[in-house]
């Protein structure tokens, strides 16, 4: 493991924050979370899209992103659909229940896509797409969207949040086709901890091991001692807790980033 070189990227990554849309550290040089700056304009208010996870509906759109991110593609189409979300102002935990509206919304998803692109802000890398998928996904949360806070106040309540982890990675349907979510669960838990929503989470269960930030670690650059995939609840936890370890609170951020400011290496 090359330590000199780990401290270099977050040096890196500090110093370029503003040419980085994902990388939100606030005055005092902490990370504010994902969710706190899309970085996409909201043209109703002219104002740049974030998610208060204070709020249920808000809640519900960062599971909706963790969701999107745990399929193939570009991570700009989750962060455009959880901007579509908030534009639509619908209850989702009935909007999204009901069949006939999500086959609208299907029926739409092209043109939508391409007009919340234009809205300004983040410049997409490739065309933005919405996947069919991404909204049977959220039939799925809405459906089970008690359960699941009801999985977070427990694991608050008995300071355990294999609780939550172990209840929102039975659901099948929240992965590509019915497959279950994994690797994006530390993702939801890093950002309800930011933002303070429930407390004691643990930060060794907040850094997201996806095939991104693997070949980041695993790079000869920082030799971090990491599995090629992680396929099980085990796996994406002991990776998670291998980067906080290094880390911190930026999490995951700086290997993530790592692709986008190689050349300064």
């Amino acid at each position: 493991m090359n330590k000199t070189n780990i401290e270099k990227l977050i040096m890196l990554v500090r110093a370029n924050k503003k040419a980085l849309p994902y990388v939100n550290i606030d005055s005092n040089g902490n990370y504010a979370g994902w969710v706190s700056d899309f970085h996409i304009v909201d043209k109703q208010t002219g104002k740049s899209v974030c998610l208060n996870l204070a709020c249920p509906q808000d809640r519900f759109i960062l599971f909706a992103i963790a969701s999107c991110w745990s399929r193939s593609g570009a991570w700009e189409n989750g962060a455009y659909f959880g901007a579509y979300l908030k534009s639509l102002h619908e209850d989702p935990f009935t909007y999204w229940m009901d069949k006939n509206k999500i086959a609208e919304e299907k029926e739409k998803s092209s043109k939508v896509a391409e007009q919340i692109e234009q809205n300004g802000g983040l410049k997409p890398r490739k065309k933005v797409a919405f996947r069919s998928d991404f909204y049977d996904s959220l039939e799925v949360l809405a459906k089970n969207w008690e359960s699941i806070e009801k999985s977070l106040k427990n694991s608050e309540r008995q300071n355990d949040y294999m609780i939550f982890i172990d209840c929102i990675s039975s659901m099948k349907g929240l992965g590509a086709g019915k497959r279950t979510m994994k690797i994006k669960i530390p993702l939801i838990l890093r950002e309800l901890r930011i933002q303070n929503i429930y407390e004691n989470i643990p930060g060794k269960w907040c850094c997201v091991p996806d095939s991104r930030v693997i070949k980041a670690a695993k790079s000869d650059i920082f030799a971090i001692d990491l599995p090629n995939y992680c396929t099980t609840i085990p796996a994406v936890l002991k990776a998670s807790e291998r980067i906080y370890n290094l880390f911190t609170d930026l999490y995951d951020l700086p290997l993530f980033a790592f692709k986008d400011i190689e050349d300064l290496f």
